[in-house]
């Protein structure tokens, strides 16, 4: 459903999710969009969006956020940077080989260049394993949360205290992660 879509109530929608964002309450709603404004990580916001409930696809969702809100690929930024200096490290000893630059020069020149591009990987490998690490906590407690809310869903008793309890879980496991 990522044409456009009318309700019965002659709203149009462009996205399922702008469907779905319609049937939260307005709060929810807009914290569920000021959340997908900040987080980086799309992991994150379907596993939030999946806390309240979200019935699509991941595709719908990754379109939705592609759409409305420009993501900074730092991943990708960090590569290029990374390329960008093996490229600038390879031309500097070809060039100190050459004799275009003095040896001494050439060679503090180059140990500024590879100290900088150790600390290019170092960061991308940091960035990688805590996004990997993030994203697979988040889904473990996102698959868990959906369980416990399908094996209680027939019972009306304990359908309030388990979606507070799983809100509550969900911002705390957040927060820990995050911050951690």
């Amino acid at each position: 459903m990522t044409a456009s879509t009318k309700q019965t109530t002659g709203k149009v929608y462009l996205t399922y999710v702008d469907q779905w964002l319609d049937t939260l309450p307005a709060a929810e709603s807009e914290d569920f969009k000021e959340f997908a404004e900040v987080t980086p990580s799309i992991i994150e916001i379907w596993v939030y969006a999946g806390i309240l409930k979200y019935p699509g696809t991941f595709n719908d969702l990754a379109r939705w956020v592609k759409m409305k809100y420009k993501k900074l690929n730092r991943r990708e930024i960090l590569n290029s940077e990374i390329a960008a200096l093996h490229s600038d490290i390879q031309e500097l000893r070809m060039a100190i080989t050459a004799g275009e630059i003095k040896g001494d020069n050439g060679c503090a020149r180059l140990a500024a260049l590879e100290k900088e591009l150790r600390s290019h990987i170092e960061t991308s490998d940091r960035m990688n394993k805590t996004t990997d690490k993030r994203g697979l906590i988040l889904a473990g407690a996102d698959r868990v949360m959906r369980e416990m809310t399908s094996i209680f869903k027939d019972d009306p008793q304990f359908a309030e205290p388990m979606e507070n309890a799983i809100n509550a879980v969900w911002a705390k496991l957040y927060s820990e992660v995050t911050n951690g």
